[in-house]
């Protein structure tokens, strides 16, 4: 039984292994970095015998079986393995129910086919050592019972242990930075117990001379990175004295815009947009554990997520950064997040102010409201956001937070709005994006009826991928999207243009900052992002810190994410 667990425990970490990398040439060298861990944990087992032997190898094998079953879910959707912050932390998975039963499939129950095969060899091992009525299985109790093969179960148990904790620490010390690459070096089990030590000296540590030096030295580089090309001065204070609107759209795909599958628009006001807007379309989606809190934080504050566990749960009260809110407060701005959906998800209540917003009003201020999905409906967040109007002076900045295409893309039919054949998982994403864009519509159409649409503009971003992340590879038919999101400025009435600069969603604070003329010694030196209106590539870095190839100062970006944990957990930002 011994070997069946060790062998299936360490196919099972190949398996995850490979869902996590892509391509997954890499994935059965786990095969080796798994054996120390695994041949650790089952080392006990050596010292034990009969039922309580077998108890420990069944319960063992069942607990890492479900912890590896959480990883390959969550590799489905994130592409990364759980993060022990992520479950560490209280509330990290409230209202995520739905969307996390949408990344199970039927055959994960597969994985626990070793403990039904464990179960009968426990059963057949009982069977052949029952003593007979003449005593004959009485002379194998004795031989169990002798001394001398006790020691040797100690000696092997010992020895095992022992190579198994000195191999596991060789792994450490030559592990690799890259998240994924990790995977392969540490095995599941080993990056989850690296975590477990970060999280139980997870602090603000104070960082040593030599590392402030070096994330200074970070920041001072990167703002050489945030001038203005020519042919976009035109651009610089674009925005300025305009209401703003921030919306954040939930799972939106750059490809999304301007398809029409069948032959229907999925998004008609984005589209129709595009035309008076400055379009921004190779925006790479730079998310990690955090999700849309990540999402926020790039573009809010411009710097990159943590390599492991959210940001906002990790270190909620990190005060210092350089956000968009702040700087357009020093313009005269009044700022207001809005969300439908709980107050306390991701940390928000709490963090949001810290960013720097005077409010933030959470589906329990909301006026009224119908749930659907995740939260409210978009209509009721726009309607929502329609009544702040009459408490926020001008000039204003509201950002607007939706829900409804969020996972698992559930749309009741009454508000399905395009004619699809299917009932897969890209097809209820459109329907729900389609109905998302169909109530921005509407707001537009209201702010046109008070006067005020002419003296707005919109912000619109998408905060990470969606069926390219989330979705069964078999239910993935719009293709194309290559990791990105949409970063789209429109202002009405303004004649369009695409600026295909290669950048992240951390490029959103120092562009938009630029399009409303502020000027940029009072952020180029404390944000991770470039300016996508300069004249050269900007962040175009993905999740994994894996530069796209042709972009400049790849040094830096090859850095960057590492940079960000350091300045992050040591509250570099606050600094005097």
């Amino acid at each position: 039984m011994l070997a069946l667990v060790v062998t299936a425990l360490v196919a099972k970490s190949v398996l995850v292994a490979g869902a996590v990398l892509e391509p997954d040439r890499y994935a059965a060298l786990v095969a080796l970095s798994a054996l120390p861990l695994v041949a650790l944990l089952v080392s006990p087992a050596l010292l034990m015998r009969g039922r309580t032997r077998t108890a420990y190898l069944v319960g063992a094998d069942l607990v890492v079986t479900t912890l590896l079953l959480a990883d390959l879910v969550n590799a489905r959707a994130f592409g990364r393995l759980l993060s022990v912050h992520m479950m560490a932390a209280a509330g990290s998975f409230d209202g995520l129910g739905s969307s996390v039963l949408a990344m199970v499939r039927w055959h994960d129950v597969l994985l626990y086919v070793d403990l039904l095969a464990a179960a009968g060899l426990a059963v057949l091992a009982r069977r052949r050592t029952r003593p007979s009525p003449s005593g004959g299985g009485q002379g194998f109790v004795d031989r169990v019972r002798d001394p001398r093969r006790r020691s040797t179960r100690v000696r092997t148990a010992v020895v095992v242990a022992v190579v198994a904790v000195l191999s596991f620490g060789t792994q450490v010390a030559t592990q690799t930075s890259d998240p994924g690459m990790r995977v392969v070096s540490l095995s599941p089990l080993g990056t989850h117990l690296h975590q477990v030590y970060d999280e139980l000296v997870d602090t603000h540590q104070e960082l040593t001379p030599a590392q402030r030096e070096r994330v200074g030295d970070w920041f001072a580089r990167n703002a050489a990175y945030q001038g203005v090309a020519p042919e976009h001065e035109d651009l610089v204070g674009l925005l300025a004295g305009r209401d703003l609107y921030l919306v954040q759209v939930e799972s939106l795909e750059q490809v999304v815009l301007g398809a029409a599958p069948f032959g229907q628009e999925v998004t008609p006001t984005l589209n129709r947009w595009r035309s008076e807007s400055v379009v921004f379309d190779q925006v790479l989606a730079q998310t990690r554990d955090g999700s849309s809190s990540d999402g926020e934080l790039l573009m809010l504050a411009g710097v990159y997520p943590l390599e492991s566990g959210a940001t906002v749960l990790r270190f909620p009260d990190n005060q210092g950064y350089t956000t968009l809110p702040r700087l357009l407060a020093e313009e005269g701005y009044r700022s207001v997040a809005l969300h439908g959906d709980a107050g306390s998800f991701w940390n928000r209540d709490r963090v949001l102010p810290h960013l720097g917003y005077e409010r933030y009003v959470a589906e329990e201020q909301f006026a009224g409201g119908t749930p659907l999905g995740l939260g409210l409906a978009d209509a009721d967040l726009f309607d929502q956001t329609l009544r702040e109007l009459d408490r926020v002076p001008r000039p204003r900045f509201l950002h607007l937070i939706t829900t409804t295409s969020h996972t698992p893309w559930e749309l009741p039919a009454r508000l399905q709005g395009l004619d699809l054949p299917g009932d897969d998982a890209t097809s209820r994403y459109l329907q729900t994006l389609h109905y998302t864009d169909g109530a921005l519509g509407d707001f537009e159409r209201a702010l046109a009826e008070r006067g005020l649409l002419q003296r707005s503009a919109f912000v619109v971003v998408g905060d990470h991928e969606g069926p390219q992340k989330y979705a069964p590879v078999d239910e993935r038919w719009l293709t194309g999207n290559d990791g990105r999101v949409p970063f789209m400025v429109h202002v009405p009435g303004m004649t369009g243009r695409t600026v295909s600069t290669p950048g992240g969603q951390v490029d959103v604070l120092p562009t938009v900052a630029q399009l409303m003329g502020v000027p940029s010694e009072r952020w180029a030196g404390s944000v991770m992002g470039r300016s996508l209106l300069a004249g050269h590539t900007g962040s175009a870095v993905t999740p994994e810190g894996r530069v796209r190839p042709g972009a400049d100062g790849a040094g830096l970006l090859e850095e960057a994410y590492e940079i960000a944990d350091l300045a992050v957990s040591g509250d570099w930002f606050l600094r005097p």
